[in-house]
């Protein structure tokens, strides 16, 4: 009897011990895609797509300004073949003519009107008040330190502000136009200061309105 139920405990300590050690085998498991990756690669391709569309533009805006710069060199070279233009018919006196014609100037780099500009322009101002009929073409100019690009956007600035003086005092603005010459268009070739101060300036050209 005892002999019997100490084998039957032995049996079933061995397979106890056999349950125990063996491995269950691992559940499976479906393997994780990480993110990281692919929102790093939408990241790349749309910096690449965002560099490429403004080397774009800035290549749009570089072409734009050589083309603008292209055509006032072609139109300064016209002009300086071409005859002066007959203002005998304008109805001024000489003196009224060379009050018009005279520049105003800027300092370095600027576009605001000095004390000596406001006193040329209320000159001008007051002719153009007496002779309704005439128009007016302020046309801005540069040195020629700086690139193309640049000094054509001063010497806009500059013919502006000159416009924006004459329209403030009573002259209607379809009487005025302007451009900018930048610095294709220098008084004196000189390199210097000296040079440089006269070319920093603004012209006066005077038409009869069309009309």
């Amino acid at each position: 009897m005892d002999r019997r139920l100490g084998g039957t405990a032995a049996v079933a300590v061995l397979a106890l011990v056999a349950a125990c050690s063996s491995n269950p085998k691992p559940a499976a498991t479906t393997p994780q895609v990480s993110a990281a990756p692919k929102a790093d690669s939408i990241a790349l391709a749309k910096a690449r797509q965002d560099s490429i569309a403004r080397a774009d533009s800035l290549a749009r805006a570089q072409a734009l300004a050589m083309s603008h710069t292209d055509s006032v060199r072609s139109e300064v070279m016209r002009e300086t073949v071409a005859p002066a233009k007959d203002v005998t018919n304008l109805g001024l006196t000489e003196a009224e003519n060379a009050t018009m014609t005279d520049q105003i100037h800027f300092d370095y780099n600027k576009s605001d009107l000095t004390p000596e500009d406001l006193t040329q322009l209320q000159q001008k101002l007051e002719i153009l008040q007496g002779h309704p009929y005439l128009t007016v073409q302020v046309a801005g100019n540069c040195d020629e330190r700086g690139s193309d690009e640049y000094n054509m956007a001063l010497g806009e600035r500059r013919a502006a502000a000159g416009k924006r003086w004459l329209e403030a005092h009573g002259i209607a603005g379809d009487r005025i136009t302007i451009v900018s010459y930048g610095k294709e268009r220098p008084l004196d070739p000189g390199h210097d200061e000296a040079a440089w101060a006269k070319n920093r300036r603004d012209d006066f050209v005077l038409s009869r309105k069309v009309g």
